[in-house]
């Protein structure tokens, strides 16, 4: 069986262009479209069977991409910033907002992000967990998710408190292994070391690249350079191989790239830029 990840959305918060931006890069970006709009980071993995992240742009990736949000089961969440969890729209999966569904979407997130779980359905004056479950994951504890095994690691972001997560997802069947590092800086060695006790080798690695070709995208994120160091850092703890496949993606229009200046630069060194809506399959 061939595994696949689809990026519905491959940009940072504001998007590109920007919402709120006249820089080069925008005016370029919406005169030109295709791959230079991005929209908020999400993606799909083997074909809607887990779902990362569910940012305000999620009701655009169903339409632009044909993704059925009824049949979704379980949503990994990575943290609480808004381009990567808008807890309002999902409240609208609740009786009386959605019809005749026969599925319960099983939510996956630290505490942390419990918080802005709970203050949507607050707001609404009511929770549904015959529509929604929401089960609390903690770093470093393993858990079941349907046919995977996710490992939830602290991210580089947010307060730094384990409240974002980084995930590496095992399919249990097919012993294949993605490790999703968004929205992150490079990874504390411990964290490595831990996936690698766990014998995890990775078939597919996805990078946060927010910042593109600067030198440095500083600690909560990571640019093109820091992506490198964290590959070789991979090499070292032996969880890749020869023939692991990279992908760069959450792209800010801060970091002043075009999509084919980014790939240009990012395919040098064997690592795939992204754009919305791009399939890769390992």
């Amino acid at each position: 069986m061939i595994l696949k990840i689809q990026y519905l959305g491959t940009g940072a918060a504001e998007r590109v262009p920007a919402i709120f931006c006249q820089c080069e890069l925008c005016q370029y970006a919406r005169i030109q479209g295709g791959k230079e709009i991005r929209t908020q980071m999400q993606t799909v993995i083997d074909d809607g069977k887990l779902l990362i992240d569910f940012p305000g742009d999620s009701y655009l990736h169903q339409l632009q991409h044909h993704i059925d949000f009824n049949e979704l089961e379980y949503l990994l969440l990575t943290h609480w910033h808004s381009d990567h969890f808008y807890a309002e729209d999902l409240a609208l999966r609740m009786t009386g907002y959605g019809q005749q569904l026969d599925k319960v979407l099983h939510v996956y997130g630290s505490a942390y992000v419990k918080q802005f779980y709970d203050r949507a359905f607050k707001l609404e004056g009511r929770f549904d967990e015959s529509r929604l479950v929401y089960h609390t994951l903690r770093a470093y504890q393993e858990v079941e998710i349907g046919h995977y095994r996710i490992y939830p690691i602290p991210a580089q972001h947010g307060n730094f408190e384990e409240d974002c997560l980084i995930f590496a997802i095992q399919h249990q069947e097919e012993n294949k292994a993605l490790f999703y590092v968004h929205d992150s800086g490079i990874p504390n060695t411990r964290d490595l070391l831990f996936l690698s006790n766990k014998g995890l080798i990775f078939d597919l690695v996805s990078l946060d690249c927010t910042g593109q070709g600067q030198e440095n995208s500083g600690a909560a994120h990571m640019s093109l350079q820091q992506n490198l160091i964290l590959i070789e850092k991979m090499k070292t703890f032996n969880l890749v191989h020869d023939e692991t496949r990279y992908v760069a993606s959450h792209f800010s229009h801060n970091g002043g790239l075009t999509y084919e200046a980014m790939k240009a630069m990012s395919e040098v060194h064997g690592i795939v830029t992204s754009y919305d809506g791009m399939v890769i399959e390992y």
